[in-house]
């Protein structure tokens, strides 16, 4: 049997099915937050909703996460943009350049996009590493350092990927802290966007894609036997 009639029966759609549902998951892109910043304002996630809460996308969000849009400017209306955008035209920030940011879930944060803001290219202030901390309660379980890129001095830098899919070989996960390196003598700002969740049921286990191998080399095992 070719290939693709294999793919095409019922047992192989059950699996392909349930491996799609086992990688589905959540990004906080911030460009859906119940009420946003003036795209050209700097303001606080705390700020984005009537009711003052946290919570978005099922995260509870550190207060000192500030939301704001892609022509944020520093300086004026004819300063450079204080930082990009991964996706949409809103993104986040560490208020005040601060350090150990937290994020409460119990959910695998596999992914997000990171970058220097703007001030980094003076050498008096911005962030060049950032450290992400998977929590169990107060317990550190595992950390991912990940070094900012430096293309472009004195402006903002494009996002680059942070790849945190290895927690989710980790148990008990209660959240994430977001730690960071300052350049200089001014706060260690960073900007990020897009990060993404996946609900601890759902992150694909290797036994998933074993499940799918055996099934589909059973399903071919069988078509060669029947011709």
């Amino acid at each position: 049997m070719h290939i693709a009639t294999l793919l095409k029966t019922p047992l192989a759609a059950a699996l392909l099915c349930a491996a799609a549902q086992a990688s589905a998951g959540t990004v906080a892109t911030f460009d859906d937050l119940p009420l946003q910043p003036a795209i050209d304002l700097g303001t606080g996630i705390q700020y984005t909703n009537a009711t003052n809460s946290l919570d978005y996308v099922g995260v509870t969000w550190d207060a000192r996460f500030s939301v704001f849009g892609d022509q944020y400017r520093v300086g004026g209306p004819s300063g450079p943009t204080f930082g990009i955008a991964h996706s949409g035209h809103y993104f986040v920030t560490n208020q005040d350049g601060g350090s150990g940011l937290t994020i409460t879930t119990n959910q695998v944060l596999t992914g997000a996009w990171f970058g220097r803001n703007q001030y980094y290219g003076f050498g008096e202030g911005g962030a060049d590493q950032v450290t992400i901390v998977a929590l169990a309660g107060g317990t550190e379980l595992a950390s991912v350092v990940f070094n900012l890129p430096d293309s472009h001095p004195g402006l903002a830098e494009p996002l680059s990927f942070v790849d945190t899919s290895s927690f989710a070989a980790l148990s008990g996960i209660t959240g994430y802290r977001i730690d960071r390196r300052e350049l200089g003598t001014l706060s260690g700002h960073w900007v990020a966007d897009d990060f993404q969740f996946e609900p601890v049921s759902n992150v694909p286990e290797p036994s998933t894609w074993a499940m799918l191998a055996a099934g589909l080399g059973l399903l071919g095992w069988r078509s060669r036997r029947r011709t």
